[in-house]
């Protein structure tokens, strides 16, 4: 079986990760450590999880200058079991750039964000976007594809357009959903559907549907689903 799941930590205790991913650790890929649980635990509290040995993402959405990108890359890159951290694409590439050579002879891969799953045609019009979703997020896959980045974070509904782009580029879909529908992602899929389209580059990003409840039984089934 291959591990393409990686667990969305997406609340504040450090317990309470700390104990759902030890119940699941054997289905998972990953595991997510997102703003939230960050702002609570620190890199300090990012060492807990070493003693899984399961890759961590870190998705704190970095969007700065680059010397203070540079900056933060550094401090970053120290922590060995952090292997994806992510950047948003929307920084431009002198930024991503920049991110890539503060991480330069070290372990830490780079997800370029490109429009967020919350997000509409609405919401692009606001920030003064007028392109549909789907070019806005071809050319900023484009963009992390031209500064080398490892990997990007998209919609699972994506996956073809990030395809066209690159066969190599590593793809995060978050929003992943088991069988029910949720309210607050706009573009996502359920885990069958994204098995169906998936390579063995694509990755999904499941939170809620595991982790509210019993989170091996919900894991299971969410993996049987898409048997």
């Amino acid at each position: 079986m291959r591990k393409n799941i990686f667990l969305a930590l997406d609340f504040n205790s450090l317990s309470k990760a700390l104990d759902i991913t030890e119940k699941t650790r054997d289905y998972l890929g990953g595991i997510k450590i997102g703003l939230e649980l960050y702002s609570v635990i620190g890199l300090a509290g990012v060492k807990e999880f070493e003693k899984f040995k399961i890759p961590i993402f870190l998705d704190t959405k970095i969007f700065d200058i680059p010397n203070q990108v540079s900056k933060t890359i550094k401090i970053i890159s120290k922590i060995k079991s952090i292997q994806y951290f992510t950047i948003h694409a929307l920084g431009s590439l002198e930024m991503l750039e920049a991110a890539k050579k503060a991480a330069s002879g070290t372990h830490l891969e780079f997800l370029a964000v490109s429009i967020l799953t919350s997000w509409n045609k609405t919401n692009l019009e606001q920030i003064g976007i007028t392109q549909n979703i789907h070019n806005q997020v071809r050319t900023l896959i484009k963009l992390a594809n031209k500064a080398k980045l490892s990997g990007v974070i998209a919609s699972a509904q994506d996956i073809s357009l990030a395809r066209e782009i690159s066969k190599k580029i590593k793809i995060f879909c978050p929003g992943i959903r088991g069988d029910q529908k949720t309210q607050d992602q706009k573009r996502t899929l359920s885990y069958k559907e994204f098995n169906a389209i998936a390579d063995d580059k694509c990755f999904a990003v499941i939170g809620r549907p595991i982790y509210e409840g019993d989170p091996l039984k919900n894991i299971k089934k969410i993996i049987n689903s898409a048997k």
